[in-house]
């Protein structure tokens, strides 16, 4: 099934003002179908140009929602279980994280997580920015090499190296070169930074998860993960 095929369904029923409670319930998850009073007109809207059969076209649609229903509560397992179906070296969108308070209210992307088990039953998730530093220090070597720096030396040395060759040829490069040059620089310290920016999630400080239906976008299908701690403070988390 094709992603237009999904936004032309999915868009038929929001014209209709369903939520998605309301699209579920036309919806038979068990038998992969739908209220038959919407067939003819959703046909009638992918007829042109589509081979595929009109019955699997129903059938594939109800079955890609299916997938991403299921809200509620959950259990620290099932929050793992949804963490570990990432690929977070390939996602565009990492983990968002919002958190609130009365007095404070911040948000950060994640793009990497370790899972460690301790004793007595306690296990501990960090999120942290892993794959965000091999990326922005891949770019910014793509960028030496672009400009013809010579990038082949041992770790401990090419960055002095390549910051003293950057430096005798400042002059030549032209302004937008001048821009990109600085802009790679910038990354390598910048993940000094991000390296510390990190979030500690205990099972044993959580008092409820709570998660949300994912999205009906076909490239995204993130959810929402609202943790509520046993001192009352909350994170929501999204991928």
């Amino acid at each position: 099934m094709t992603s237009k095929q999904i936004m032309t369904i999915t868009g038929y029923f929001d014209k209709k003002g369903m939520d998605r409670k309301q699209l579920e319930d036309v919806l038979d998850f068990d038998n992969l179908t739908m209220d038959e009073k919407y067939i003819p007109e959703i046909m009638e809207l992918l007829k042109s140009g589509d081979d595929e059969v009109g019955e699997n076209i129903i059938r594939n649609y109800v079955r890609f929602v299916k997938d991403r229903s299921g809200s509620g509560k959950i259990t620290w397992d099932d929050f793992l279980k949804q963490l570990d179906k990432l690929y977070l070296e390939d996602s565009e969108f990492g983990i968002r994280v919002q958190r609130f308070s009365k007095e404070t209210y911040w948000e950060v992307f994640f793009d990497h997580f370790d899972i460690k088990d301790c004793e007595n039953g306690k296990a501990i998730v960090t999120f942290n920015h892993y794959y965000y530093e091999d990326t922005e220090s891949d770019n910014a070597y793509d960028t030496f090499e672009k400009y013809g720096f010579n990038i082949d030396f041992d770790a401990d040395d090419n960055r002095n190296e390549i910051i003293s060759q950057i430096g005798d040829r400042w002059s030549q490069l032209s302004d937008d070169g001048k821009e990109e040059v600085a802009n790679a620089i910038s990354a390598w310290f910048a993940t000094h930074y991000v390296d510390k920016s990190r979030m500690n999630i205990s099972n044993e400080s959580i008092e409820r998860i709570w998660m949300s239906n994912a999205d009906l976008v076909p490239q995204m299908g993130l959810r929402d993960y609202n943790i509520t701690f046993t001192n009352g403070e909350m994170v929501c988390l999204r991928f």
